[in-house]
């Protein structure tokens, strides 16, 4: 029975809207719902922990101190309070990690819920017992009649039920950028989360909230991230360190339980007690192996990048975004409002029958000037509105409102009152000739005087030829020759290459009063004030930051709904296109027929994907996946959910972007800009660059601290060198600190110079073997050295006991072991402080540079070397040092240690001399 059957069954008068009170009734809300959207629920911060420990490293970490834990209990007896120690450290860790990556998640995630609330506390107008009233968006109830203008967003699903000139943006639905005219007819359906675009109107409200089209698709809305490139090489490394590690240990401990199978034979003594020291050591050195401090590192890196990400217009919803922008060899880019401005303005003109470049044109007399404003302001339909942030917002036809702006600029205005307004109110419309599909212009009769004078502008290759005479910018009326009609067409043709779009301003002057004039406008005999070429212009940061992004070995790909010509154009003119290159400009339905073996052979070729669908976007981000490329997508519409969804990084347009597109996406770009993009592919690298450094400097640590007690284990000593607790107190604190201070390097603009990581990229390339091997061997042969003839190069003596009580007078030589075991400890420390700051590059033989912009690793390398001071001299004077395998350090040996640590950075200069292909 359409529109008015429905309205009848709903209980609403098309005129009247609901009465009664029926907008109040609860059983109205009972059938119908509220009209309130259920968004996917962000994780409790027990849900980010959950996920948190699912990490691999972060589980094998569980697992050993469970067995620490486990071993240490039975060992409370021979060990006194200490058998939990290591136990206890390693659950720290653990703790530390957990709770700090939880706590990062869902901060950024309530900043996001902030940032990104949804406005639905905006006012629409409503019909209620014939009355028009202002009511919360939440409170429109299904049966209500609402009237919606142009700019007004639709707050529920409805049916048109009359207006003028009615015209829905669904962009946000459906991708497409056409405005959609409305009808009873033909289209009477609007959707939430759509626009009005032009024109205004009544719609009756069908379905709201959750039961709405945009509630629906919100209902559905589940992103299930998958593993990032760093994410799977982390894996695969961890595992191969855990295999290493768990090897080493079995080695140990079959080396130890041989030695005390034949000590116990041969002395008849078998001590049950030292298997389980054997077994301490072992699971020490599984701990020791893999490297605790990595999850820190990453949590930190990511979360330092995220903070400063945050300053460069780029909220990250995935933390693990951030690394993955580094890794990025693919970027599919929208260009409305992404590339450009979202703005159309004028940016070229042909009066007087010259070209202007310069807009507004800087030399035109005063009866040009107000003839062709004139013209532009009361020959429109459109409204500029100017926002509190100096933003114009563009109601109505978006080339319409770019003459408007025209008009701002050639006039001023000199109060509050722009000069289009005031001059609507001097000319009022007489007689208004709607633009159609068939005359392709638009005509506005005003009274001059006696007369009338009809404002003309429309499809330039047509009005044009409806010209006869042409004014000058000089204001002077001569006669439109037919050369000076050629050089016109000509400046057409030439716009339209460049991508413009062109607009034929003219007028005539009617010696008769509008009242006399007809249906149709008498559109002859006119006067041609101008052609008008307007585009949205590319914004002027984006050309640098293709280049950038290009320089950086990402290919910039415009993916965009416009019209071939117009988009070749502005990718020439961004820098995405450049005359040599091979790229290709391709349509979408063209795409769309292409078999998967053509599109996957072109797939990496395309550089413009014109009349394009958010499909063919997600197919294109799928096909790049799938040749192992890493892939950016940007998208602002709800139907790009897809392919933000299924891109490796995701990126939401801020401003422009739906509730639903930011849900979807990994970040969302605040100013809409891609410049903002190529910042955040900078801090990517940093992070995943961070990662290698800090890599490079725990390597070297488990490398040592395994081999060194695996080499003491085979060769018989009983007390290793780098026992439990110290080495856990490495692994903690050191590493903990090597985390914060490497993950918080500022990145250097260097980085815009590299090839992008991508999907294939060793973690540890030949530059990190290098300095791992090189820098291992120089500690291991010092702490080897130590360790089998430390007591003489040190010269340590036992320590003399007095007598006392029954205890006779004596030498004590495990004091001897203490203290050289104190020793070796130390200066493995200090050998890891300087390798911190010889990890600070990974090819670079100078590590010093800019070091002076990092404060905070500074810091770090301060309090690392004054808490091991701290730990060494005040725990290593206590009870608990000699328990745990170390006494304090005299002066001698705390010179000698840390001048063995500084002998580090000249053995960096030297590795990184040796030729890399002596390396894996």
């Amino acid at each position: 029975g359409g529109v008015d059957a429905i309205a009848a069954a709903l209980g609403c008068d098309l005129k009247r809207g609901l009465c009664d009170r029926a907008w109040a009734s609860e059983e109205r809300k009972e059938s119908y719902g509220v009209n309130e959207f259920e968004y996917p629920p962000p994780k409790s911060f027990w849900e980010l922990c959950k996920d948190a420990l699912g990490d691999l490293t972060v589980r094998i970490l569980i697992a050993a101190s469970v067995v620490s834990l486990a071993v240490g209990a039975g060992m409370k007896s021979h060990r006194e309070e200490y058998g939990y120690l290591e136990g206890i450290a390693i659950v720290l860790v653990v703790f530390v990690v957990v709770f700090l990556q939880a706590f990062i998640d869902y901060a950024k995630e309530m900043k996001f819920r902030q940032l990104n609330s949804v406005k639905d506390n905006y006012q629409v107008k409503v019909h209620r017992d014939g009355k028009s009233v202002a009511v919360p968006a939440g409170e429109i109830m299904v049966g209500d009649l609402v009237e919606l203008a142009a700019g007004d967003k639709v707050p529920a699903d409805a049916l048109f039920v009359e207006g003028s000139k009615f015209k829905a943006n669904e962009a946000a639905m459906t991708g497409e950028p056409i405005d959609i005219s409305k009808s009873r007819e033909k289209d009477p359906w609007v959707l939430s989360g759509t626009s009005i675009s032009e024109g205004s109107g009544k719609a009756l409200i069908i379905a709201v909230g959750s039961r709405s089209q945009w509630g629906v698709i919100l209902k559905t809305l589940i992103v299930e991230p998958s593993d990032t490139p760093l994410q799977e090489r982390l894996e695969r490394l961890v595992l191969l360190i855990g295999n290493f590690g768990i090897g080493a240990a079995v080695l140990t401990f079959l080396a130890s339980m041989i030695r005390w199978i034949a000590d116990s034979a041969k002395s008849g003594k078998w001590d049950g007690t030292l298997v389980l020291e054997f077994l301490i050591n072992a699971v020490t050195i599984v701990v020791v192996a893999i490297p605790e401090g990595l999850p820190l590192a990453i949590t930190l890196g990511l979360a330092f990048a995220m903070r400063k990400m945050m300053a460069d217009q780029n909220l990250v919803r995935r933390l693990e975004a951030c690394e993955t922008m580094g890794s990025a060899t693919q970027l599919n880019a929208d260009k409305t409002g992404t590339l450009t401005q979202n703005r159309m303005t004028v940016t070229a003109c042909w009066l007087g029958g010259k070209v202007c470049e310069q807009v507004p044109p800087p030399s035109v007399s005063e009866t040009f000037s107000d003839t062709l404003c004139q013209s532009m302001a009361v020959n429109s339909d459109a409204n500029l509105s100017y926002k509190d942030n100096g933003t114009v917002e563009h109601l109505g036809s978006k080339t319409e409102c770019a003459l408007l702006q025209l008009v701002e600029q050639m006039q001023p205005p000199t109060d509050d009152t722009q000069t289009y307004i005031k001059l609507r109110e001097k000319f009022p419309v007489a007689q208004l000739y709607h633009f159609t599909s068939a005359r392709k212009r638009m005509s506005t009769a005003i009274s001059n005087g006696s007369g009338t004078r009809l404002h003309v502008k429309g499809a330039s290759e047509i009005v044009v030829k409806l010209c006869t005479k042409m004014m000058g910018a000089d204001g002077k009326v001569s006669s439109l020759t037919t050369p000076m009609l050629k050089e016109a067409e000509a400046a057409i043709e030439a716009f339209a290459r460049q991508g413009l779009r062109t607009l034929c301003i003219a007028y005539t002057d009617l010696g008769k009063s509008p009242s006399s004039l007809g249906e149709t406008p008498p559109e002859s005999d006119l006067t041609l004030l101008g052609i008008m070429g307007i585009k949205d212009p590319i914004r002027p940061e984006t050309a640098e930051a293709v280049r950038l992004l290009r320089g950086a070995g990402v290919t910039v790909r415009m993916v965009t709904g416009d019209n071939a010509i117009t988009a070749e154009a502005i990718a020439r003119e961004a820098g995405i296109l450049e005359d040599g290159d091979d790229g290709l400009v391709l349509e979408g339905p063209d795409f769309r027929k292409m078999s998967d073996a053509e599109k996957e052979a072109i797939a990496m070729r395309i550089r413009v994907l014109a009349r394009s669908s958010p499909s063919d976007k997600l197919v294109l981000c799928n096909l790049q996946r799938k040749l192992g490329e890493v892939v950016a997508v940007t998208g602002d519409g709800t139907n790009d959910a897809p392919a933000l969804k299924d891109a490796d990084v995701g990126f939401a347009l801020g401003i422009a972007g739906t509730e639903i597109a930011k849900e979807a996406c990994d970040i969302v770009i605040l100013d809409d800009n891609i410049k903002s993009m190529a910042k955040a592919v900078l801090w990517g690298r940093n992070v995943y660059q961070s990662i290698r450094k800090f890599l490079q400097f725990q390597l070297v640590v488990n490398v040592v601290a395994v081999s060194l007690n695996l080499i003491a284990a085979i060769a018989g000593i009983k007390e290793l060198p780098l026992a439990a607790v110290p080495l856990l107190w490495v692994n903690m604190i050191m590493d903990s600190m090597g985390a914060l201070a490497l993950a918080t390097e500022p990145p250097s603009p260097e980085l815009m110079k590299r090839k992008p990581f991508g999907r294939t990229a060793p973690l540890i390339n030949k530059h990190m073997w290098r300095n791992i091997i090189g820098v291992s061997v120089y500690q291991l042969t010092v702490c080897m050295v130590f360790m089998f003839d430390g007591k003489r190069l040190l010269d340590i003596p036992c320590k003399y006991v007095a007598a006392s009580g029954s205890v006779a007078a004596h030498y004590d030589c495990h004091h001897q072991t203490l203290e050289l075991n104190g020793f070796i400890f130390n200066a493995f420390v200090f050998m890891q402080v300087f390798s911190e700051i010889n990890s600070r590059r990974i090819a670079d033989v100078n590590v010093f540079a800019n070091i002076h912009n990092s404060p905070i690793f500074c810091g770090i390398i301060a309090l690392t070397v004054g808490v091991q001071v701290l730990f060494i001299q005040a725990v290593g004077g206590t009870v608990v040092g000699p328990a745990i395998g170390f006494v304090e350090q005299n002066t001698k040996e705390w010179i000698t240690a840390i001048i063995l640590g500084v002998i580090i950075l000249p053995v960096g200069v030297v590795t990184r001399l040796l030729p890399l292909k002596w390396f894996p």
